[in-house]
């Protein structure tokens, strides 16, 4: 007996043009990993373009003048974002406050949701305790304090975990370990290992405005004048990148080669300020006592055990943010984002003054046209860093079949002022 044979019926031309359709709106693309792939993507059409952007970003506008959106396009789970944002307008006795944070974690989500979930508490309870009169620098000093009391909290309730008689000593027994947390201490264990880099900004009714940062975060501010816009990036990137940095982290760990390697703390962290990573921040026998047994995803004993023996002279990672204090004309806008606004490959060959130059272009024009019809910036400006008018960039950007994140995490607030009723109480 002969194969059994299936015979299909030649196809229709309209049958055929139906399939074409089907996979002409597909393409292939190897993201700029020669070699690697291809993967598919979806080419979105010009009209389906905003939709999907907006979709995908959350992107909102808030009533007293700030526009949000956060993305990371790639659907894996393990692949979600580690952004964060905070915005809120707050009324208190002594006037009204907007209050904006843009958060960047690193390592897991535990670090920067106890951060996000604390730090605007803890402002806005200084606010509210402090009085009518107070001056700039009292407002700066206080978000300095308040920055550094969440971590030092978080460092606090770490070192608690360790038995009465071993606090406050330097050197602890390396063969004593704790081997059991109940859940509540584990979730403290992973934000303690965790971290976050920030960016905030605060207004006050009388046109005043504060920016502070600690990381790799950057917050631009710009001015309307005659001529069109103007600004500047107004926060400096706390990383092994900038000089200053560098030279500070030399002098604070004199003589420790591997203070600083491969361009990281320890050979481990790019930034070098930021919330969490308590790890760093305290003495290499505690790290062992602590986490040694603990087990979790993130990093490996053995990892662990070759970053801890570089720590001789912690902290090597500083909570002390950057606090500038400005009395902006009208009308301008405050950018803050997260370090993924530079991840794509939209901007190649420009840098980083030409790209903010470009961006305070864009977005001033942005402004000036959403006068009428209510733009959101930070949409805005997200279209253009996934591509701009390249379509096929874009929709790459944004529809790609990979199961790895192919850019890092994009999040942006945009604080519009256009005139003194936005700052000034009702």
């Amino acid at each position: 007996m002969g194969p059994d044979v299936i015979s299909l019926p030649i196809s229709t031309s309209s049958e055929y043009l139906e399939a074409l359709a089907e996979v002409s709106d597909f393409g292939r693309t190897d993201m700029g990993y020669p070699g690697q792939g291809p993967w598919t993507y979806c080419i979105l059409t010009k009209a389906s373009l905003n939709e999907k952007i907006t979709d995908m970003s959350g992107a909102k506008s808030y009533p007293f003048g700030v526009d949000a959106v956060s993305l990371q396009p790639c659907l894996s789970y393990a692949c979600r974002s580690q952004d964060r944002y905070f915005t809120e307008e707050w009324d208190l006795p002594n006037g009204k406050w907007i209050f904006n944070a843009v958060l960047d974690g690193h390592l897991n989500h535990d670090t920067v949701d106890y951060i996000v979930q604390q730090l605007p508490r803890v402002v806005k309870d200084a606010l509210r305790a402090s009085a009518p009169a107070m001056g700039p620098e009292y407002i700066s000093e206080m978000l300095r304090s308040a920055i550094q009391q969440v971590d030092d909290r978080l460092t606090s309730r770490v070192l608690n975990l360790l038995p009465e008689n071993m606090r406050g000593k330097d050197r602890v027994n390396s063969d004593h370990t704790l081997s059991e947390f109940p859940d509540a201490d584990l979730q403290l264990i992973a934000q303690s290992l965790g971290g976050a880099t920030i960016v905030l900004s605060l207004t006050d009714s009388k046109g005043n405005l504060w920016v502070a940062n600690l990381g790799d975060c950057r917050a631009v501010l710009a001015y309307r004048h005659d001529q069109g816009w103007s600004g500047t990036q107004v926060t400096s990137v706390h990383d092994l990148n900038n000089p200053e940095e560098l030279i500070r982290i030399t002098q604070e760990h004199p003589g420790e080669a591997n203070a600083i390697k491969d361009n990281r703390v320890i050979g481990f962290l790019e930034p070098t300020r930021g919330l969490g990573d308590t790890w760093l921040k305290i003495p290499a026998s505690y790290i062992s006592c602590i986490y040694k047994n603990v087990k979790q995803p993130w990093i490996s004993p053995k990892q662990l055990e070759n970053y801890s023996s570089r720590i001789l002279t912690p902290p090597y990672v500083s909570n002390t943010p950057d606090i500038y204090h400005f009395t902006p004309q009208i009308p301008y806008f405050l950018l803050l984002g997260s370090d993924g606004l530079l991840s794509t490959e939209r901007y190649n060959g420009m840098n980083a003054t030409q790209i903010i130059d470009y961006w305070v272009n864009i977005l001033g024009s942005a402004i000036d046209t959403g006068t009428e019809t209510n733009v959101n910036a930070a949409l805005y400006l997200l279209q253009d860093i996934l591509g701009g008018d390249d379509i096929g960039m874009v929709s790459r950007n944004l529809t790609v079949e990979m199961e790895e994140r192919w850019m890092d995490d994009i999040t942006v607030l945009i604080q519009t002022v256009r005139t003194h009723s936005n700052i000034l109480n009702p």
